[in-house]
């Protein structure tokens, strides 16, 4: 067995070094002679010598490792490396190149590190774990499924197109009704990701890949190198503990349940739309042959029928949806969880972080966060010319769609690039009319944006009382930031009222063109591109920023970060007054521990009624932990007066009437607002108001 397996591995090493010469040699305009004559002069005795006794330092290698191998893991991931490498000859070669995968590098071939990797999924879970975050998936991904038939809806009653508004209304009815087998599928697939590990599941944040078998191979021969009395690094032996216990966080189902909920939920609204898609395939179908006269009426059970077999189609061998089948659904799918593949300049972006471990922190959600700015932009009237998606349906023809030329946006018939048009129509309509009702909402002073440009003065706003991205029910100020994928139009239109009251009509009619900044402003407050702005601020070296950043990123680093930030914002309530140092940043995330401080961070108060700021009963809180909806009851007439007024609250924040700075000292800081609320200035405001 060795014998052929040593004269296997000589005939392969030949034929790919014969190809990387030779191959080269053929596609030249000599040809084959040419060819010929170089494979003779290159593949001499000394050479096919060399082969040899390389298969056969590979083989004995694989048989000592064979002999003292407790399992069978250290040998398979042993073949994959020989077969993959020319350069691994012996066990030491072996160790170098498991060494490499570990903390990565170049043996062979260039492998990423395992470390990096696995250290990266801790944080993306970390990050991920509060209440609120899959209950913000839940929400976005059933508004953008259930929109996309209402919007082709919408499109055909916008251009009287009977057939396009049956098919939208249809795929409607469809999704309502597979709620409840979708709910199944729910819990089915999440009992399943619960049993399983980590590595079988893929959301539209991360997608975790790794193989049990290749990581016991590196801590095998890490072990047998220790028996046989040869080193081991202490840098790879410290990498191979840092990753293991990394890897025993990225398997426990506490500390990574909110990805596994966010995968179910994928895959529960994935047969959701292929039950729309079904019915609406189906109501093409039967409106088709009752227009032939194959059927006189469009009943109920026809459809039922129709839908039955079309779904069927979907389905694999294992009764599971095969998006691949259609690519419409496929589509539909990627498009309303946020699973599109990127492409162009986001994709180059994307990889650059990857290859550069400090920055990808920065941007661990490029997928989502670009896939949701597409579907925000499909929304808003003039800015879907942006979207290249969108610009193709606009220019495509019917001879492209049947001749299968725009699969990659999920059109492959000219019915499809009709019920795309539809589509498109009715998201500009939407759009329009939610821009509409916004400019409205804003001129009777209901809604609010990101607030003013500087950044200090947003945040002592925020201090008062003032809520960003927020709209008016009532008596209530309500986030919408949650609301995907209007929150950037509202907050868009928000911000050019702020910049038109602000600057004036004249400023606003000439300087049209740089709405563009604010609608930038707006799309780096997103959640998941807000780690954009951290970049930012770290490579231009804003003042304070940077132990506020590596704060971040440390809390993050550790499991359950955004569980303990809320769990500390429902027992530990009241914000609190900071420096821009790296500790009050560490302690200000994780309030609980304040409870056994000696010195606790002092509480920030509203200048204004000398209450703590966000000064919530219990149940407000609770609810406000795990709803992204957030609601702030606290305001008044006489703030609306003092925020709309412009005026420079950092003059009364950060020093004293008499010029002494308070910037550094923020218990002086939290004392003098208590002082300054004592005087009931909103009282006094509130009556200015009225006036």
């Amino acid at each position: 067995i060795a014998d052929r397996l040593a004269f296997g591995i000589e005939q392969v090493k030949t034929a790919r070094y014969l190809w990387s010469i030779g191959g080269q040699k053929l596609r030249t305009p000599e040809g084959a002679e040419a060819g010929a004559k170089a494979f003779a002069k290159k593949l001499d005795k000394e050479k096919m010598q060399d082969f040899r006794k390389q298969s056969r330092e590979a083989v004995t290698a694989m048989m000592q490792l064979a002999q003292r191998s407790p399992s069978d893991n250290l040998q398979k991931a042993m073949l994959e490396a020989f077969s993959m490498s020319n350069n691994i000859r012996n066990l030491e070669d072996l160790y170098k190149y498991f060494d490499s995968q570990l903390r990565g590098g170049e043996f062979g071939r260039k492998s990423s590190s395992t470390i990096i990797r696995e250290l990266q999924g801790v944080m993306v879970h970390s990050v991920l774990s509060g209440p609120k975050t899959p209950v913000r998936a839940i929400m976005g991904t059933t508004t953008a499924a259930f929109l996309r038939p209402f919007s082709q809806a919408i499109g055909g009653a916008v251009t009287l197109d009977g057939h396009m508004m049956r098919e939208g209304l249809a795929a409607m009815n469809a999704m309502q009704q597979a709620i409840p087998e979708a709910f199944k599928l729910f819990r089915s697939r999440l009992n399943s990701y619960w049993s399983g590990d980590i590595s079988t599941v893929k959301t539209k944040n991360f997608t975790f890949d790794k193989r049990e078998q290749d990581w016991n191979a590196i801590g095998e021969m890490i072990q047998m190198r220790k028996d046989m009395g040869k080193p081991v690094s202490p840098g790879t032996e410290a990498a191979y503990l840092i990753a293991n216990m990394a890897r025993a966080a990225n398997n426990s189902n506490l500390l990574t349940y909110s990805t596994k909920l966010m995968a179910a939920t994928d895959d529960a609204f994935g047969f959701i739309m292929a039950r729309a898609r079904s019915r609406q395939l189906a109501m093409r179908q039967a409106l088709e042959n009752n227009k032939v006269g194959q059927v006189t009426n469009v009943t109920p059970k026809l459809l039922k029928e129709y839908e039955d077999r079309f779904y069927a189609n979907f389905l694999d061998k294992d009764g599971m949806v095969d998006f691949d089948s259609d690519a419409a659904l496929k589509f539909a799918k990627e498009e309303g969880t946020l699973t599109r593949d990127l492409s162009g300049f986001a994709k180059g972006l994307d990889q650059l972080m990857g290859k550069t471990p400090w920055a990808k922190p920065f941007m661990l959600f490029a997928r989502t966060g670009v896939n949701g700015l597409e579907l925000t932009m499909k929304h808003m009237p003039g800015f879907n010319r942006l979207v290249a998606d969108e610009r193709k349906i606009l220019n495509a023809t019917m001879e492209q769609a049947d001749a299968g030329e725009l699969f990659d946006i999920g059109i492959s018939s000219g019915q499809d690039l009709l019920q795309a048009k539809a589509i498109q129509r009715g998201r500009q309509a939407i759009g329009t009319g939610i821009i509409t009702m916004a400019a409205m909402h804003f001129m009777n002073g209901g809604l609010s944006g990101n607030g003013p440009q500087d950044r200090r003065q947003r945040q002592l706003w925020i201090d008062a009382g003032w809520q960003p991205r927020s709209i008016k029910i009532g008596d209530t100020w309500v986030s919408y930031d949650a609301f995907e994928p209007f929150n950037s139009i509202l907050s868009f239109v928000a911000d050019i009222g702020d910049h038109y009251e602000l600057m004036g009509p004249e400023w606003a009619e000439k300087n049209l063109f740089k709405t563009s900044l604010v609608l930038a402003q707006g799309v780096a407050n997103k959640s998941y591109m807000a780690g954009l702005q951290q970049f930012v601020d770290l490579l231009s070296a804003q003042p304070g920023q940077g132990e506020k950043i590596i704060a971040s990123l440390v809390n993050n680093q550790v499991p359950l970060s955004s569980l303990r930030n809320e769990l500390g914002k429902l027992f530990n309530p009241y914000m609190k007054e900071l420096n821009a140092g790296f500790t009050d940043n560490i302690r200000n995330r994780n309030q609980l521990t304040e409870a056994f401080a000696s010195d606790p961070l002092p509480v920030k108060y509203d200048i204004l009624t000398g209450e703590p700021i966000k000064n919530h009963d219990f149940v407000t809180r609770m609810f406000n932990m795990f709803s992204p909806v957030q609601m702030n009851t606290d305001y008044s007439p006489g703030k609306a007066l003092l925020f709309n007024s412009g005026y420079d609250m950092r003059v009364s924040a950060y020093s004293s009437p008499d010029g002494v700075s308070m910037k550094d000292s923020p218990e002086v800081r939290s004392l003098y607002q208590e002082a300054l609320g004592k005087q009931n200035l909103q009282a006094q405001l509130d009556k200015l108001a009225d006036s």
